[in-house]
């Protein structure tokens, strides 16, 4: 059975690019590994979700399902999704532990604002995006209460940030190793 690492943070936060920079790692040391990415999900849903809080939290109940299929046939399940509610962490956790490992990916509204690879701030700026998360009142982001660690993408690069994500696992994985 794999290991889930599961990346949260605001969109521009640079989760997809950490997550794609750890899964290579991953590979080339040996592993099996697969990203799922939120956007990629959500794309891929035949029922639609909108951005209610009932809806990001349904994709995010869904993508731990996910997990739990693909542990099975991987070392390792990468993913990479926005996850503002504690409510859906907690159940990841208490569903996918103690294979599961949380990534805070700290990174301040202002500096995902100016990278705003999607448009998405500008649009909600615009009024033509209702509900996005970290901006709209009703969709904050909570930030994690119990995350496993934290990389502020303010101060650290990818490569920076891989390589202590990185370390990070193989300290969490040895303290596993030695419960048993």
């Amino acid at each position: 059975m794999g290991n889930v690492l599961w990346l949260t943070g605001l969109s521009g936060s640079g989760k997809s690019t950490l997550a794609e920079s750890i899964l290579t790692k991953l590979v080339e040391n040996g592993s099996t590994a697969t990203l799922i990415d939120g956007d990629r999900v959500r794309d891929a849903r035949e029922k639609r979700l909108g951005f209610s809080r009932y809806d990001i939290e349904q994709n995010g109940f869904h993508v731990v399902q996910l997990c739990e299929k693909e542990i099975i046939t991987n070392d390792y399940v990468i993913v990479a999704v926005i996850t503002p509610f504690e409510t859906v962490r907690k159940e990841a956790r208490a569903r996918l532990e103690p294979r599961y490992f949380e990534i805070f990916v700290s990174t301040s509204l202002d500096i995902c604002k100016s990278r705003d690879t999607k448009g998405l701030y500008r649009k909600a700026e615009l009024g033509e995006i209702e509900n996005l998360v970290g901006v709209s009142p009703d969709v904050l982001f909570e930030v994690p209460g119990s995350a496993d660690i934290t990389i502020d993408t303010n101060e650290a690069t990818v490569e920076e940030g891989a390589e202590i994500l990185l370390s990070s696992i193989g300290k969490w994985l040895h303290g596993q190793e030695s419960e048993r």
